[in-house]
């Protein structure tokens, strides 16, 4: 079954083998160098539960090219095809033993500087 299928199926689908234990490593150590040397930036949210950080392809903005890796670049392209780009992004570090619990949901809005209508534009899969 194609991702894209499993995705209209199901609303998702899982991708194994995306990143390579070096290309994690160095994303690891990206963003560990980067909330080290910002410590007291307000979109940084750090407590014993968790660590998050909110836009974060502004805020950290050296991890792009790691995480928008060939591999990754070529399933977006065989699934959707081309043209997309990122428009928000939330890191999430949840210590296993933390109680914060989020449900299952899928977020649907997209922050904009402006609204405008174009013809013919997607909205959906």
């Amino acid at each position: 079954m194609s991702h894209l299928h499993e995705i209209n199926s199901n609303g998702f689908t899982i991708i194994n083998l995306v990143y390579t234990e070096s290309e994690i490593e160095k994303l690891i150590s990206i963003i560990e160098n980067t909330t080290e040397s910002n410590p007291e930036n307000a979109t940084f949210r750090k407590s014993q539960d968790l660590f998050a950080i909110r836009q974060f392809h502004k805020e950290v903005p050296e991890s792009l090219d790691f995480i928008f890796n060939q591999n990754l670049k070529h399933i977006i392209e065989e699934t959707f095809g081309e043209g997309y780009f990122i428009t928000k992004s939330i890191y999430f570090d949840k210590p296993e033993k933390s109680n914060w619990f989020v449900a299952y949901h899928q977020d649907l809005t997209i922050s904009v500087n402006k609204k405008i209508e174009i013809a013919n534009l997607k909205t959906g899969l």
